[in-house]
């Protein structure tokens, strides 16, 4: 790995440099950057490597086939002295070459604001729990901490895709129901941000070549989300597959999980 990220000919390509700044500033500091990027090793001009962003990098598959070696796919729980559980879960509802549209980002923030947050948090008790979702890896999470539960949780993480449906069937009836969500979604997406986070945000989209056209593409799905879109997520959410939970608990709690059929590899962390 050291010679290929030092070697002579390639090391200058994929390398990049993210600073965040008014014109001014830029234009000052821009003397001290040029000679701090002709102070580095490789030539510039020098070949240049694939584009990963259309070819599968060479490491991808060895360490895909590393990971199912010695990192198989499994319920883990790490046991420590506490009153509270965090339980996490996870999966993949997308494969690689399937797209996903603007309408997920609106079922995950209605299970986020809704569903999780009224059986997780409100009847369950915990802190907090909520969901994510990536379009680009198509993983989906579940997450809860500081919560009094450990097997009802799992419980209601598995029974959200049947929720999602239910919502499904009642925004036919009721679109305003509908609309809310779609509405917080749009909110999350056009908040303010700081300096920094704006230039955060725009080495992500560069990094994951997200344009422009794709970002307004996206918004239009998500304006255009119908419950027909709900329940299609909620069949991928019943179907997760290679699904996985992590949660650190006490060991009461646990063994308790292990009654109700939910078993753990587990370790004890102290």
């Amino acid at each position: 790995m050291r010679s290929v990220l030092l070697a002579n000919e390639y090391c200058r390509d994929g390398m990049f440099v993210d600073i965040t700044g008014d014109k001014a500033v830029l234009e000052k500091v821009q003397p001290t950057i040029d000679t701090f990027l002709a102070g580095l090793p490789g030539d510039s001009s020098g070949k240049k490597l694939p584009n990963f962003y259309i070819e599968e990098h060479p490491w991808v598959a060895p360490i895909k086939k590393l990971m199912a070696d010695f990192v198989p796919v499994k319920d883990e729980g790490f046991v420590v002295p506490t009153q509270v559980s965090y339980v996490g879960k996870g999966g993949i509802l997308y494969d690689q070459g399937e797209t996903a549209t603007g309408a997920s980002q609106v079922v995950s923030k209605f299970l986020r604001t809704g569903y999780l947050w009224d059986y997780v948090r409100v009847m369950g008790g915990a802190y907090g729990g909520f969901c994510t979702f990536s379009p680009y890896s198509g993983f989906f999470s579940y997450l809860s901490y500081r919560d009094p539960n450990l097997s009802k949780t799992l419980d209601i993480y598995d029974a959200a895709g049947d929720a999602v449906i239910a919502a499904a069937e009642q925004m036919k009836t009721d679109p305003e129901m509908l609309s809310q969500a779609i509405i917080g979604t749009i909110g999350d997406m056009d908040g303010a941000l700081s300096p920094d986070q704006k230039g955060f945000t725009q080495m992500q989209r560069w990094l994951v070549n997200e344009s422009a056209e794709y970002r307004q593409e996206f918004r239009n799905q998500i304006l255009d989300t119908k419950p027909e879109d709900f329940k299609a997520f909620g069949e991928r959410l019943k179907a997760m597959k290679e699904p996985s939970t992590a949660v650190i608990s006490s060991q009461a709690a646990f063994e308790a999980a292990k009654k109700d059929g939910k078993d753990f590899d587990l370790k004890t962390v102290l």
